[in-house]
């Protein structure tokens, strides 16, 4: 580009904009992101893996506030399992590799005497970080099993 006489370097061009992960341009977004955060979460839970929050939120258009962006992850969690038992939501990863706040109350909302008995009674205690740990690696070994199920059924409903 050209301005004032002088060569200027696009700001999304080369390494910058594939290390920023940058989804250009935005008009090849889904305009209903629910199928997109179904399909994430079902490939990191077969994958054993986890959805950072990054990741998560590239599934939407910018201009997308974050209230609708989570009532699309609600609705997506209950399309995979509409029990308080599973929640696919702790699959999605914080930086340091934790799900967000919002698990934690969907966990004690849904499942306080498990919550109480793994982690202590939050009126009176403050979860520890290893308590946390050690919840969302079972939570998530939970999930990963549940998917492999689903898509052992599904399959098996294909071939009948």
């Amino acid at each position: 580009l050209q301005s004032h006489g002088r060569a200027e370097r696009s700001p999304c061009s080369g390494r910058w904009c594939l290390a920023m992960n940058v989804v250009q341009p935005e008009t090849r977004m889904d305009p209903n992101p629910l199928p997109l955060v179904v399909r994430a979460l079902e490939r990191a839970a077969l994958q054993s893996t986890v959805l950072p929050y990054k990741r998560f939120h590239v599934l939407f258009e910018r201009t997308v506030p974050l209230t609708r962006r989570y009532e699309v992850l609600d609705a997506a969690l209950r399309e995979l399992n509409d029990g308080p038992d599973i929640d696919y939501g702790v699959l999605l990863a914080c930086d340091n590799g934790l799900p967000g706040p919002d698990f934690f109350r969907r966990y004690q909302k849904y499942r306080w005497d498990k919550y109480v008995a793994a982690m202590g009674d939050p009126r009176f205690k403050s979860a520890t970080l290893k308590g946390k740990r050690e919840l969302v690696a079972a939570e998530r070994a939970k999930v990963h099993l549940h998917a492999l199920r689903a898509r052992h059924q599904e399959r098996d409903r294909e071939c009948a």
